[in-house]
């Protein structure tokens, strides 16, 4: 089983077609920067304050939205946090309080 090319035209119907939303907020770091992920082409973008301060395409990485989420976890933390590499994950921080 081959893994189709992505194309513009490719990642406009999957956006299409696709129940996720475009864009979806991972999480708040200590730093108070904004961490959101943009689905239709697997990049992250992190606002601090009132401007986007990097963009990272995690396909040209060769990394997954997992990867970025435990990256920042390590680095930094995410206080305020809405998505998570597991429902293990997301049902320790409800449950605990971010403590997991």
């Amino acid at each position: 089983m081959s893994t189709p090319t992505r194309t513009t035209e490719t990642v406009s119907a999957r956006s299409r077609t696709d129940l996720r939303p475009d864009y979806i907020l991972v999480g708040i770091d200590t730093e108070g920067a904004h961490h959101v992920y943009r689905t239709t082409d697997e990049t992250v973008h992190v606002i601090d304050g009132p401007e986007r301060t990097y963009r990272y395409d995690l396909e040209a990485l060769e990394q997954t939205i997992d990867d970025w989420i435990n990256y920042v976890t390590t680095r930094r933390g995410f206080p305020t946090q809405h998505l998570y590499t597991g429902l293990a994950d997301a049902l320790a921080d409800a449950i605990g309080g971010g403590e997991a």
